[in-house]
């Protein structure tokens, strides 16, 4: 609490030059650029204190509707959020898919707006906004992560409609462990449906890990991928970039630790080659690994609006 209120008197002194800027206010990006290139518990309760005072509120103009079951495990829930006016047209839809490390993370908790904040920033703006949880090792190892992924396009596509939701523009949105998930179903055509008719137009993949010899090394890696390493070069996705081809939009924080930010580099390198062009890459000045998606949905503009052109300029 003490921490809270502190970060709030702080927020409180930056709160007008926040909103007139719309960049990241300087003693935030001090504070940042001082936590440097680490990713620990304290780091992630230090950015947790630093922004939730910067959040606003969830008001009137959103529409939530919380832990829907897309499938049987008590971790297959989702929260859908949508403006509160229903758009007139059918909206692109973003699937947002959470950090945690593969063993921790989910799409809400408690008394934290985190990550609310990512479902309703698309609603504010017009797009349907789709949280979703999934199982995590060691309970369920490789290949759960995708797998629950994939569930929950197929729960989107049967049932957004309802919600005002384009069942036919779905973007799939994933960060740090949350960002490999997704990019298993992206290039992982043993998850995708047969006839290839899931609704996916476009995946976002922010400081993922495609690679678990390249990613940050731990036990919550061998947690998911299994302690034989003889077998993570299979499930590599580096070897899996020739199948299903859709927009990408790679982002990574300049405050990434290296492992993030090299396998968002290898990926680009890869894509470009594969294509002949180049994805849409944002290095992303000013964050690290946890304010690159905690900032969303404040007045710090650091990526809000291009996420919003690369979901409406996708065809």
């Amino acid at each position: 609490m003490k921490r809270i209120l502190a970060a709030a008197a702080l927020c409180a002194a930056i709160g007008t030059a926040l909103a007139q800027s719309g960049t990241i206010p300087a003693q935030v990006q001090a504070k940042v650029k001082e936590t440097g290139a680490i990713l620990n518990p304290a780091m992630i309760q230090a950015m947790f204190d630093l922004y939730i005072p910067l959040m606003p509120r969830l008001g009137p103009e959103v529409a939530v509707i919380e832990d829907l079951a897309y499938g049987p495990d008590e971790r297959h829930r989702l929260d859908v959020f949508s403006p509160a006016a229903k758009p007139a047209r059918a909206a692109p839809v973003v699937v947002f898919v959470p950090g945690g490390g593969y063993v921790g993370g989910a799409k809400s908790r408690p008394g934290v707006p985190f990550y609310q904040n990512v479902g309703a920033y698309f609603a504010r703006n017009g797009m349907i906004g789709v949280n979703i949880n999934y199982r995590l090792a060691p309970k369920h190892p490789w290949p759960a992560g995708g797998e629950d992924v994939a569930a929950a396009l197929r729960w989107v596509r049967r049932s957004i409609a309802e919600f005002g939701g384009d069942p036919g523009r779905i973007f799939l949105f994933g960060q740090s462990a949350g960002g490999t998930h997704a990019a298993h179903y992206a290039f992982d055509e043993r998850l995708q449906p047969a006839d290839g008719m899931d609704g996916v137009a476009g995946v976002i993949l922010q400081s993922a890990v495609l690679d678990p010899a390249g990613g940050p090394s731990g036990p919550n890696v061998e947690a998911y991928y299994g302690k034989d390493r003889a077998q993570w070069a299979e499930r590599s996705l580096f070897g899996k970039l020739d199948g299903r081809r859709i927009p990408v939009f790679i982002l990574y924080a300049q405050y990434d630790p290296p492992p993030f930010r090299s396998e968002s580099a290898k990926l680009r390198e890869a894509l470009c080659k594969r294509d002949g062009t180049c994805p849409r890459t944002k290095d992303i000045a000013g964050h690290n690994h946890l304010s690159e998606i905690l900032h969303l949905g404040t007045e710090d503009a650091s990526i809000g609006p291009e996420l919003l052109d690369f979901v409406r300029q996708t065809p």
